[in-house]
C-alpha cells in the first residue's frame, strides 16, 4: 500500500467567479463536473507532478439521500478544507489506521461526471468523520475508473501561465502541536514526510 499527495480541496461560493480569479493568476482551471449526490460541482486545477487543487462550490441543489456530500465543506468562508490522500489499496490502509486506533468512516463510493459525459468513480474513506477532528484533512482516496480520467495528464492542461508545476507540501495549524503529531504519524505511517 502506498499513499501519495492526490489532490487540496479549496471551497468557494461561486465557482464560475472562482475559476475566472484562478485564470487571471495564472492558471489553466477545467470544469470538472457535477459529484453524484448533485449539491456540489467542482472545477480543477492539475500539474506536472499528478496533484492538483480542486474548486469546490454548491450546486444550489439539495443533496442526494445516502450519497457521500461534500457540502459539508462548504459551511464557513472559503479556503483550504481538506486534502486527499491517494492509495492504490484503501482497504489495506483503513486496516492499518484501525490497528492504530485512529477512527475512520466507511469506505464510501464517489463520482462525478465531467462534462464530456464521462462517468469517473472512486472509493473515499474519512478519517475521524466524528466531528472530533477533521474528516477532510486528509481524506483517503482510491480510483476505481482510470485516475487519468479524474486527473487529466495532457500537456495543455497542467501547463501554467504562472508556472507552477505541483504542490510542494501541505502546512497543517494545530492546536496542539505534541498529539497532531502523533496523530499524523499514525496516519501516514511511513508516508514521505519531511
Amino acid at each position: 500500500m502506498t499513499l501519495f499527495l492526490d489532490h487540496v480541496v479549496v471551497a468557494v461560493h461561486d465557482l464560475e467567479r472562482a475559476t475566472a480569479d484562478y485564470r487571471a493568476l495564472g492558471f489553466t482551471v477545467l470544469s470538472g463536473g457535477v459529484h453524484a449526490n448533485g449539491a456540489t460541482h467542482n472545477a480543477l486545477i492539475v500539474f506536472e507532478d499528478g496533484t492538483y487543487i480542486e474548486l469546490l462550490a454548491r450546486t444550489g441543489k439539495p443533496p442526494t439521500p445516502n450519497m457521500i456530500d461534500f457540502s459539508v465543506l462548504l459551511t464557513g468562508s472559503e479556503g483550504v478544507v481538506g486534502y486527499a490522500l491517494g492509495t492504490d489499496d484503501i482497504d489495506s490502509a483503513a486496516a492499518r489506521l484501525r490497528a492504530a486506533r485512529i477512527a475512520i468512516g466507511a469506505i464510501l463510493p464517489g463520482e462525478r461526471r465531467r462534462p464530456d459525459g464521462t462517468l469517473i468513480q472512486w472509493r473515499l474513506m474519512q478519517i475521524e468523520p466524528d466531528g472530533q477532528a477533521h474528516g477532510f484533512a486528509p481524506f483517503l482516496i482510491q480510483d476505481v475508473t482510470a485516475r487519468e480520467l479524474r486527473v487529466p495528464t495532457d500537456q495543455a492542461a497542467a501547463t501554467h501561465a504562472n508556472g507552477a508545476v505541483g504542490i510542494d507540501a501541505v502546512d497543517i495549524v494545530v492546536k496542539s502541536f505534541e498529539a497532531s503529531l502523533k496523530r499524523y504519524q499514525a496516519i501516514l505511517g511511513d508516508f514521505p514526510h519531511g
